[in-house]
């Protein structure tokens, strides 16, 4: 999700000032590569612009996410085709255009793949009632070109459903679909009149070519979390974790988790695992999703908040004894502008680790104030304690610029073919209108 505007919001004329005085500030070593930049959107619409999200790679190494623009100007689903040597040009190809109508609207986050090759993902609107839907995307048949869209679910909005998702999905082994809508369920009139935000499942059809069904397995209700941003993640057992922006104890947003009804029994348990505090000594408004390593630890990231004020990276340790509390340690604080000057802020998309245990991400302002007013972005890299050390090290593998290299990395990293990192860039690039881009750690 694009946090830079309201990263505009918050930090106002003060980012302004601050960068005069980082006009001679040096900037890391630049280590990265555009492998995509997408065009200029009046003169080439059909091909996307802008893109954000998570991207998504196959076996082969290919990549696949959603952008803006189109050839109706609501959103595409894209596929980045590895070169095959000696070519060296990766190949950009439109999977889907977005109508706007009953097919969806909007697609704000990235797409995950089933074991059959299918795709499946969000769109913000569109739909039956323009409150979203789920999508699924199935590869063409033999000796055809075109994949094929379906509208699986057309979220209603109300008391008694969501609206608006703006994350992606996660899939279990069973084939069913788990995401967040950012509203709808429930009124709640201290915390949201349009609903406080819905987790769902969407269960395959028992018969090929039925309807999926859709279940609504929790609704957010003020101090308990509201609005989520992110997609859960699955366990080896079957729960959910997740995050939302705001409520909780603080109302600065919160961890949650969902575990499965016990056998004949539909009632989802919920409970709150760690409510953020905010500024200054803890994170406010994860708008990210969590990262599940090692034994049930969990990493993720605030966008705000922290001794910095410019988000953080947190890790959730399970209790010894089950039932008890979760222990948060924050790993980093991002200082932005003012402390360490080139340093990252508000970081988005969710973090990856290395077979060494270190964590990579982005973040989508900070870095270069000089090119863009909250700074353009930076990936990141943390290194964890050394024997006898508490503090994790950040190093910065590169600082975007707003030229060709792109500005606001909105969808974190993943790791592709040979340990190099990629993602997208929202904006920049040969045309302004975001990359793909590579970095080698």
């Amino acid at each position: 999700m694009r946090l830079t505007r309201s990263f505009v919001a918050r930090c106002g004329m003060l980012a302004i000032s601050i960068a005069l005085l980082l006009a001679g500030a040096a900037l890391a070593a630049n280590s990265e590569f555009v492998i995509y930049s997408f065009p200029f959107a009046p003169n080439t619409i059909p091909a996307g612009c802008q893109p954000q999200g998570n991207l998504t790679a196959d076996a082969a190494g290919n990549f696949y996410g959603t952008a803006s623009c189109g050839a109706y100007s609501h959103g595409v689903v894209f596929k980045l085709t590895r070169p095959v040597p000696p070519a060296k040009a990766w190949t950009e190809s439109v999977l889907y255009s977005f109508t706007g109508g009953t097919d969806g609207n909007s697609p704000a986050a990235g797409v995950i793949f089933d074991a059959a090759g299918n795709l499946y993902g969000t769109t913000s609107a569109g739909g039956t009632a323009d409150m979203g839907t789920v999508f699924e995307l199935t590869p063409p048949a033999s000796g055809q070109v075109d994949w094929t869209e379906s509208a699986l679910y057309s979220f209603q909005g109300g008391a008694s459903d969501g609206d608006k998702p703006l994350a992606g999905l996660v899939i279990d082994a069973a084939g069913n679909l788990y995401g967040t809508t950012f509203q709808g369920g429930e009124n709640d009139l201290g915390y949201c009149r349009v609903g406080c935000g819905t987790v769902f499942q969407l269960a395959p059809p028992a018969t090929i070519g039925g309807a999926w069904t859709e279940t609504v397995i929790h609704y957010f209700f003020g101090g308990q979390g509201t609005a989520p941003t992110s997609a859960p993640i699955l366990d080896a057992a079957g729960d959910l974790y997740g995050t939302t922006i705001s409520g909780g104890k603080f109302g600065a947003g919160l961890v949650y988790r969902l575990t499965p009804p016990p056998s004949g029994q539909t009632t989802w348990g919920y409970r709150v695992l760690h409510a953020f505090a905010g500024y200054p000594t803890d994170g406010d408004s994860p708008f990210n999703g969590l990262t599940l390593h090692g034994r049930g630890v969990l990493y993720g990231t605030t966008a705000y908040g922290g001794s910095g004020q410019f988000g953080t990276v947190y890790q959730l340790v399970p209790p010894a004894v089950p039932g008890g509390a979760w222990t948060e340690n924050v790993l980093y604080n991002f200082n932005g502008d003012h402390v360490n000057p080139g340093d990252g802020a508000s970081p988005s998309g969710n973090l990856v680790f290395d077979p060494e245990g270190n964590l990579y991400g982005s973040t989508s302002a900070g870095g270069n104030y000089n090119a863009c007013v909250v700074g353009c972005g930076v990936v990141f890299e943390l290194s964890p304690p050394a024997a006898g050390v508490t503090t994790w090290t950040e190093s910065i593998l590169h600082t975007f610029t707003s030229g060709n290299d792109g500005s606001w990395p909105d969808g974190g990293v993943l790791f592709g073919k040979n340990g190099i990192l990629y993602g997208v860039s929202h904006t920049g690039g040969t045309h302004g209108e975001g990359t793909v881009f590579g970095v080698v750690k």
